[in-house]
């Protein structure tokens, strides 16, 4: 009697589950995707090593055309939007005023729109070590956009100008480190990049000389390994239940690095309350840090100190990935399409000349090349492969409806390779950001550092930082790299990244 009652409580539960879910489902059965089985969907494509996920990722994406398409991802439901011009409706809307017809057209922006400014549920677990950060929390937190209002401005051109010659000078160190390795053999350049760019982040973020650039690899350097078990967690949905994600060896892992970091991140508050009783010029460099504290000393109830240490978190791991990935992407490349590299330094001594030197706003904002190739870096392998925003209403969609509570999945990744935008999707080609060519293509067929309101606050940083380090490369050093970007295997967590390096060798520069 106990087993048939349990069976029939069961039977109830799972009908339930999915009457309360039938929208979902009557909306996913009108697109395109692959099959899936009930309950997983199509997560068994993720039973695979970590290092193999962007792979399964092409794999369930193949699918994609123009219209939506839909993955379920466990119980819940992506929707993919790859064609830019969906991310911007034209809706038509008729009205009829003192017997005139009148026909209004009316531009709904999804990336730009704050209806489509929600997290997904699934950032949930980048949330277990970010807290309530700008990368994971959604847009429902009641203090979400008051902390982005408050984060914003601190990040912006007069905080960057004046990071500068600390930039410089940690570049410099940088320098040096390669220098040992002229006409030496291939090597992964990103491993001394990390560095220097953890050294930059720790002295103008936290206010801090790590040093690592001296003394190597330390615990401090464990971002990286929080955002890879972040990432693998959201997309095993195995892993989604504590009960069982606590018995893994990644929640130990998780813990251990969390730790470290955590501990980096208190010590250096607590040098910010020392450094702020001391009498500063208005022209001295604040790190972050002491604005954060400031602001938290005189606002408690809308920045706490537990806000203060989830956004320092969430900083550390955005800005130290963004430059040593892209900045290492975009040497390998240059080694490997010499020509485009050629182009750029003739530029740099152009504008800066042959002699290192600090570098000035106005210098960076010249080199209109040495842009450009930047640009197609990021085109080729995006910070953020993959975005998701949370629908909280049904939303029409031309024929199809969004329903409330999907996912909305941006495949950046593959919307920047799509032959339909790029002439030579999948090579570096800065040519594709000449004005003329870039002034014709869809202003969401790019979205390097994502768009509207949950747009990277720290691009500006982000740009001087790679275009400084460039240049000061650039100037002393020729890189050579083995094959074209077609030979690059690829992997992902938060981050796109080289599954074997980024392995160059260097020459010095002859200057002529």
């Amino acid at each position: 009697m106990i087993i048939w009652l349990s069976a029939t409580v069961l039977v109830l539960i799972i009908i339930q589950f999915y009457w309360s879910r039938r929208h979902l489902y009557a909306a996913a059965a009108k697109m395109k995707g692959p099959k899936g089985l009930p309950i997983l969907g199509n997560a068994l494509a993720f039973f695979c090593r970590s290092e193999d996920i962007l792979d399964r990722i092409k794999f369930i994406f193949e699918y994609i055309d123009n219209e939506p398409s839909r993955v379920w991802l466990g119980p819940y439901l992506l929707i993919s939007l790859k064609n830019p011009v969906l991310l911007e409706v034209k809706k038509t809307e008729i009205h009829i005023k003192n017997w005139l017809l009148i026909v209004v057209w009316n531009f709904q922006k999804i990336m730009s729109s704050q209806k489509f400014a929600y997290k997904h549920e699934l950032y949930v677990f980048l949330e277990k070590f970010a807290g309530d950060g700008l990368i994971s929390a959604s847009g429902l937190k009641p203090n979400y956009k008051v902390h982005r209002r408050i984060i914003q401005p601190m990040f912006d051109l007069k905080f960057v100008t004046k990071a500068m010659p600390i930039i410089h000078g940690h570049i410099n160190i940088c320098m040096k480190k390669f220098s040992e390795l002229v006409h030496k053999d291939f090597f992964d350049v990103e491993k001394i990049i990390g560095l220097c760019s953890i050294d930059i982040i720790a002295d103008i973020v936290m206010g801090k000389k790590a040093n690592l650039q001296q003394k190597g690899n330390t615990g401090f350097c464990k971002v990286k390994e929080l955002l890879n078990i972040g990432f693998t967690r959201m997309v095993k949905v195995w892993l989604h239940p504590d009960f069982i994600y606590n018995w893994h060896p990644l929640k130990r892992e998780q813990d251990d690095s969390l730790a470290s970091v955590k501990g980096f991140i208190k010590e250096a508050i607590g040098d910010s309350k020392v450094r702020r009783k001391l009498d500063k010029s208005d022209d001295e460099f604040v790190p972050v840090v002491d604005t954060f504290c400031k602001f938290s000393d005189e606002n408690p109830d809308i920045f706490t100190e537990e806000d203060l240490v989830n956004h320092l978190v969430t900083l550390l791991s955005a800005s130290e990935d963004t430059f040593s990935i892209i900045s290492s992407f975009t040497l390998l490349c240059f080694g490997m399409y010499p020509d485009y590299q050629n182009k750029a330094y003739e530029e740099i001594k152009t504008v800066i000349g042959e002699e290192n030197r600090e570098l000035s706003v106005e210098d960076i904002y010249k080199l209109t090349y040495l842009d450009m190739c930047i640009k197609d870096v990021m085109r080729l392998f995006p910070i953020a492969p993959v975005i998701l925003r949370r629908t909280i209403e049904d939303y029409q969609l031309d024929k199809w409806v969004i329903p409330k509570g999907a996912a909305i999945a941006v495949p950046i990744f593959f919307l920047h390779r799509d032959p339909e935008f790029w002439d030579n999707p999948e090579h570096f080609h800065p040519d594709h950001f000449l004005p003329d060519v870039a002034q014709k293509r869809h202003p969401y067929a790019f979205m390097p550092f994502s768009a509207g309101p949950r747009g990277c606050i720290g691009k500006t940083l982000a740009n001087m930082e790679i275009k400084m380090f460039l240049v000061n490369f650039l100037q002393r050093f020729e890189v050579e790299a083995e094959g074209k970007v077609p030979d690059i295997k690829l992997k992902t967590d938060i981050s796109v990244r080289a599954k074997d390096g980024y392995n160059c060798r260097l020459k010095l520069r002859k200057i002529q």
